[in-house]
């Protein structure tokens, strides 16, 4: 078959509105009818439902441990257990000097504020404000005060509202910057002011992907800034540190829910608008950003109720709107559910939750359930009344010069962090495929239970098979494509994988040039690519348009984006296992970033004779020593391998790699038919 025809086949398949209603190319359409098949209609969230069901099916296993623990010590022991396993990583962090200093005061008539700098790890900075009364108890119950995802940090006006409410009422308050809002974003562009990257939620993400490589979870980051909040706070004479509260809402709800979850000082905790349970966030609106996503957690046996009971018996408040975009009804099943730890450890009445009508704002019958919360149990009784209060300008309360950190004082940022806590694991031999298979969370255990044929393209010159692969678990439909000259003599077979799907074998004039030479062509589209995408998908951690959500998704399970795109490989390999009656010699090119999920597969099966990769990336390194990585491969690459494993080690798992009948093509100017010319000669050799 010459170029020019199938250039003429694809003008036509694709320009020609009538050729093109009589030839679909989607699998999921037959081709004498433009109706999908109804079942498929959806199979664009492969990689969703995937994810989700692994987490449900954890999530049951968890709820039925659950059921069976009854006793203080059952209970006890749970507590234990969940710690060590939750908060293992936090452990590579240490309490170092934390340097504490007033930048400045503002002293009112009826409070002081001092604006603070401590250092949470060496030349780390953290920006805050400490709230003084004048009229209080002394030493007084403190407020731990975490700001939700805005860039002013505690500056906005609904954060100062409770802040100052709070001290009005005799509290002492501190309230700092999250990571990447307020004074402390990580990627400051200096012209401007702003973040290179964008809003808190993509620094977070940002910063949170980088971290993920390297084996932990940016809530460490989160958790470990609290931490030394209340080691500042032991610090100060005018605070009772046996009664430290804290609270926040939305992302930092997350926070205080997360503190008060690990650091056993916080004695009352009420996070507001956030706690609901995993199952009701899958459901809803997905997997959040990066810092509220411990590691591994859903796979660990972590859900949100488990925030409140690894505090039992210590007082909680859930603090919660009927129309938040957190799932209500995962808000009330965790509610109850935690009853269940407060009733063992005899202390029910310490466990509470508000809920008032709204959507995901603060409203002020929440508002004055905080203060009557805090006020009952860190014993500072008085009016819960929720008060108008003159709020400072956003600069007022700036901590340094020019209200970021980065072109004030410089210092260290997650980056750095990340680079310092790094360490390289020595793993050899089967325990480094078998740490490879715990890390990526592949599984091969999809069947093929059917290849359902739903029609064929032919031209003067060409056929085109399409069919869908079907498996045992029936989570989602794998769309294939097998692709001949019309009177072939084919002798190989060509398996051909495009990080952007099938679609681009179809667009690519060069697979010309493997029909010619006798090959069959199969191509599939992994979960997540081709008709396997969804478009409608949406979440807060999208940066440049990749979908970092369902990183942060299918890690929470122990799965991964390469991992499951393995499975869907070996899916596509038992089909043309059973195509392949003549046992022809399998070959494949394998394009850009698809290396990442072949060479997974492949270190566990390798059915092929001759690999070529056209243009791969091989930059694990890159991920973690560039500032700003490159995205497309983050979100290709195993969260938590780079300290045991890169794309070089998987390159050496492939039998024939010495014997050079694998090419690692990463020239990556180099396009078009020169190149293929030369992808066809290295598979000829």
């Amino acid at each position: 078959m010459n170029r020019f025809s199938i250039c003429i086949f694809f003008l036509f398949l694709f320009a020609a509105n009538a050729f093109a209603q009589e030839y679909n190319t989607s699998v999921f359409h037959s081709n004498s009818e433009t109706k999908k098949w109804l079942l498929f209609e959806h199979n664009n969230q492969a990689l969703y439902t995937i994810i989700t069901n692994e987490a449900f099916k954890l999530l049951d296993e968890r709820e039925a441990k659950i059921a069976k623990l009854e006793t203080k010590e059952d209970w006890k022991n749970y507590q234990t257990n969940l710690h060590s396993k939750l908060f293992v990583s936090i452990d590579k962090f240490k309490k170092t000097p934390l340097n504490a200093k007033v930048t400045k005061k503002i002293k009112g008539e009826t409070f002081t504020v001092e604006k603070i700098l401590f250092e949470s790890h060496p030349n780390f900075y953290v920006t805050g404000c400490l709230f003084i009364p004048k009229e209080r108890q002394k030493p007084a119950p403190a407020v731990i005060y975490c700001s939700g995802h805005t860039e002013l940090g505690f500056r906005s006006d609904v954060y100062q509202h409770v802040i100052l409410n709070l001290v009005e009422k005799g509290f002492v308050v501190f309230a700092f910057d999250p990571i990447g809002q307020g004074e402390r974003l990580q990627y400051l562009d200096p012209e401007t002011g702003k973040s290179k990257i964008g809003g808190p939620t993509s620094e977070h993400t940002f910063a949170g992907v980088q971290t993920l490589l390297c084996g932990t979870s940016l809530s460490d980051y989160f958790i470990w800034d609290g931490v030394r909040a209340v080691d500042f706070l032991e610090t100060r004479k005018e605070v009772d540190i046996k009664r430290i509260g804290i609270t926040g809402r939305s992302g930092g709800g997350t926070q205080s829910a997360m503190i008060a979850a690990y650091d056993k000082r916080i004695y009352a905790a009420a996070p507001e608008c956030y706690v609901t349970n995993f199952k009701r966030l899958l459901q809803s609106i997905g997997p959040q950003d990066a810092e509220q996503n411990p590691f591994n957690a859903i796979k660990l046996g972590f859900d949100h109720p488990d925030f409140l009971h690894l505090r039992a018996p210590k007082p909680s408040l859930l603090v919660t709107t009927t129309h938040d975009f957190f799932s209500q009804q995962g808000a009330r099943e965790s509610y109850a559910e935690a009853q269940k730890s407060y009733a063992a450890l005899n202390a029910i009445d310490n466990i509470q939750m508000v809920e008032d009508f709204g959507i995901h704002e603060s409203t002020k019958n929440n508002r004055e359930s905080v203060y009557a919360f805090f006020q009952k149990h860190l014993n500072n009784p008085g009016n819960n009344t929720d008060n108008e209060v003159l709020l400072f300008k956003p600069e007022e309360l700036w901590v340094t010069p020019t209200g970021q950190l980065q072109s004030s004082i410089k210092g260290e940022t997650i980056f750095n962090l990340n680079q310092k806590y790094f360490v390289k694991e020595e793993v050899k031999g089967a325990e480094l495929k078998t740490k490879i298979a715990e890390l990526s969370g592949i599984e091969f255990k999809r069947k093929m239970t059917a290849a359902v044929f739903t029609g064929k393209i032919i031209t003067e010159d060409l056929v085109v098979e399409k069919y869908f692969l079907e498996n045992d678990k029936r989570d989602f439909a794998l769309p294939v494509i097998v692709i001949q000259n019309k009177n072939p003599k084919p002798n190989k077979i060509l398996i051909w994988l495009n990080p952007k799907g099938k679609e681009q074998i179809f667009l690519n004039e060069n697979s010309s040039t493997f029909l010619d030479a006798g090959y069959t062509i199969i191509s599939a589209d992994l979960p997540g690519i081709g008709e396997l995408h969804d478009p409608e998908f949406k979440g807060d951690g999208f940066i440049k348009s990749v979908p970092f959500n369902l990183t942060f998704g299918a890690h929470l399970t122990g799965k991964t984006i390469p991992g499951i795109q393995a499975e869907a490989i070996d899916l596509l390999m038992q089909f043309v296992t059973q195509k392949n009656t003549a046992q022809k010699n399998i070959h494949a090119l394998v394009e850009g970033v698809s290396n990442s999920a072949f060479l997974h597969y492949t270190t566990f099966q390798n059915p092929f004779s001759k690999i070529v990769f056209l243009n791969p990336t091989e930059a694990a390194a890159d991920l973690i020593g560039n500032e700003y990585y490159n995205v497309e491969a983050a979100f290709n690459t195993v969260p938590g391998s780079i300290p045991y494993y890169d794309f070089k080690t998987l390159k050496s798992f492939l039998p024939f790699y010495s014997n050079k009948t694998v090419k690692w093509d990463d020239e990556s100017d180099r396009s078009g038919e020169k190149a293929f010319g030369e992808v066809l000669e290295l598979l000829r050799k």
